[in-house]
């Protein structure tokens, strides 16, 4: 890196070699992955070929499983001693807080019902701040988003009240709950996603049912 205003040595000309990443530096993301994926395969976790993020362990019936974001990570085991261990080898080997049971992650709420062994997740929180973002907290429920016969056609000429409607980030708001909790709107997401680029009155008529 470049001498720091101030702390120049010998010659302007110098660089400064890193031993150790710097926060918001570029290059620290990387950095970090690879430090915590060589860590975690020492303490005989896989990474997912499916998902990178996600790290698995299994020794007999115990499960292990390390959900990674950024610098947050999610750990999931059936078996309370194992999952004692692991935190405090993470804890030995990096400098992390314990935030407890997980309630709230990526616009997603999760709540446990321990008595009844079930986990609940849903996005409430997250499609409420949708709704008031595009003024929308008022609208009705309706049981169906899209009913299956209509038939939505390329728009050929530029819609001028479409000019302050911001369809492309209401269509992609609407996608990010559809991967994770409300899967009945796959189909819907999947027709109005067609006409991104030059979208109609009648297409963000349709988006907003299915809000």
């Amino acid at each position: 890196m470049e001498q720091l205003e101030g702390f120049t040595h010998e010659s302007e000309h110098l660089m400064c070699k890193l031993h150790k990443s710097l926060y918001r530096l570029k290059q620290l993301p990387r950095a970090w992955n690879q430090k915590l994926n060589i860590f975690l395969k020492n303490i005989e976790f896989v990474r997912s070929d499916g998902d990178f993020s996600v790290y698995v362990a299994q020794v007999r019936d115990v499960k292990f499983y390390i959900i990674v974001y950024v610098v947050d990570l999610i750990l999931v085991c059936n078996n309370k001693d194992k999952l004692l261990q692991v935190k405090e080898e993470l804890f030995q080997k990096f400098k992390m807080k314990d935030l407890g049971d997980l309630h709230f992650f990526l616009g997603m709420e999760v709540e446990r019902d321990c008595a009844q062994c079930f986990l609940y997740i849903n996005q409430n929180g997250y499609l409420k701040e949708i709704l008031k973002c595009f003024r929308m907290e008022d609208c009705k429920a309706i049981r169906v988003p899209l009913d299956p016969k209509i038939k939505l056609k390329k728009n050929v000429n530029k819609d001028d009240e479409m000019v302050k409607v911001t369809y492309q980030q209401a269509v992609g708001f609407l996608m990010y709950a559809m991967l994770y909790t409300q899967l009945d709107l796959a189909y819907p997401i999947s027709v109005v996603s067609q006409h991104m680029v030059n979208p109609s009155l009648e297409h963000w008529i349709v988006v907003k049912c299915i809000f």
